[in-house]
């Protein structure tokens, strides 16, 4: 049985009712970051992120962002 931690509820979508799985969720931005094209591979896998982040996914954004803020300053 997974533990609350790793399940969350989707964002933006009612319809679908009770949680989903991170583990099982996080496995297309994985596969979609292994992408031959590097822009493609980088969103790719940041969309699938979201979604692995269910209704956190303003967390995970703040993140990003940070990330790439950074490094655009350096």
């Amino acid at each position: 049985m997974a533990s609350a931690s790793l399940l969350v509820y989707p964002a933006g979508t009612p319809e679908v009712p009770g949680r989903i799985s991170q583990p099982h969720f996080a496995l297309p931005a994985v596969l979609a970051a292994a992408e031959p094209d590097p822009l493609k591979a980088a969103l790719d896998a940041v969309w699938h992120a979201l979604h692995t982040h269910g209704e956190h996914y303003p967390e995970l954004l703040k993140e990003i962002w940070a990330v790439c803020s950074g490094r655009a300053h350096k």
